[in-house]
Formats: C-alpha cells, structure tokens, sequence
C-alpha cells in the first residue's frame, strides 16, 4: 500500500499530498485529487512561458493553465521552495516544491513574477514621521527610493516579522519594511511599539 505525507500549505486550507512509489508494482498509485487536495508539480514536466504579457503554466502530458499566478507558501521562512499557482480565477492549480529544478525560462519568468508579486522596498533612512487623526505619516527613504508612506489602524497593518524586524502596509496595499526598528529614531521606534 502506498503512504501518503500530508503538509498544509500556508494561508490555505488545501493539503499537499505526496504519494510513495508502491514498492509492489514499481509505480505511483493513482489518486484522483479532491477538493481539498492540492497537486505536487513535477518541475521535470512543468514549463512556464510567457504569452501575451501573460504567465501560462504547462503540465507535460496533461493540461496547460492560460494564466498561472505564483505565490510563496511560506514567503519568509521558506522564500525559495513551496511555491504555489493559481489559476486566473484564483483556484488552485499546484505546488512547486523546488523552482531551483525548473528550465532556465521558467526560472527566469517565475523569478519576474515572484518579484513583482512580492516587491517591497526596504527602509534604509526615516526622515519624518507625524501621527495625526489616527493615520500615521512617514516620509522615508528606501532601497527604491524615497517614499511618502500613509498608514491607518497601524495596528492592523503592521506585520512582526522578527522581534526587530517589521512589514507595514499603507492606505494603497502597498508594503514597506523596517529591517531593524532598533536603528530607528526614537519618535519612529515608539510609534511602531505601540502599536505592536
């Protein structure tokens, strides 16, 4: 009989499900995949390429996806495994354990994608910072450049990352990092710790 090991995935309820060689036969058993299971990508037969300004996703041998949107399973512990797609109507498609095993093209078009899907600009310099009607302002400078930053309900908007090191999102959904709050001012430090 085969075994199954079965991990659930980050910020879903999907499971992964990998199936053991059946030692008997000398080949994977068949398992048709549920509502709740969630297909292993096989980078051997898995390509992706760009068509129309679009990422399509293709399983050798058995279907081709037209739009296939890659997201970290784990984006800070494990930014470089566990990478999902999903279609364009935002259905799961698979997991890709290691992206590392794919062709040189899909490589190079998962790493575009995954950079434009997880672009945030580093804080290097807090230049001002003000606190008004709830809203907290920041201008700063960062690895992109300097930023005007507007932020409401800090609090709900303000990811721990690290014990020194934050992600905020502002009004737009855009997100900005403090890599180390220890370095910053002390109006800034004492804004970000009271919200935490």
């Amino acid at each position: 009989m085969p075994s199954e090991l079965s991990a659930a995935t980050h910020g879903t309820s999907a499971e992964v499900v990998e199936r053991e060689v059946d030692r008997d036969e000398g080949q994977s058993a068949p398992a048709p995949l549920d509502s709740f299971d969630l297909r292993v990508l096989d980078p051997a037969k898995t390509t992706l390429r760009r068509i129309g300004g679009l990422t399509r996703l293709t399983i050798a041998g058995d279907r081709s996806w037209t739009r296939a949107n890659p997201a970290r399973a784990f984006p800070v512990t494990d930014p470089d495994h566990y990478i999902g797609f999903l279609d364009g109507a935002g259905k799961d498609i698979g997991i890709l354990y290691d992206p590392a095993l794919l062709d040189e093209e899909s490589q190079r078009i998962l790493a575009e994608d995954i950079e434009m899907r997880y672009f945030v600009p580093v804080v290097t310099e807090v230049k001002k910072v003000k606190v008004e009607f709830g809203a907290v302002y920041w201008d700063v400078e960062t690895t992109r450049g300097p930023r005007h930053v507007i932020v409401r309900s800090l609090r709900d908007n303000l990811q721990e990352l690290t014990a020194t090191r934050v992600l905020v999102t502002d009004v737009d959904g855009n997100r900005i990092e403090f890599p180390n709050i220890n370095e910053l001012d002390q109006e800034s430090l004492g804004v970000i710790l009271r919200h935490l």
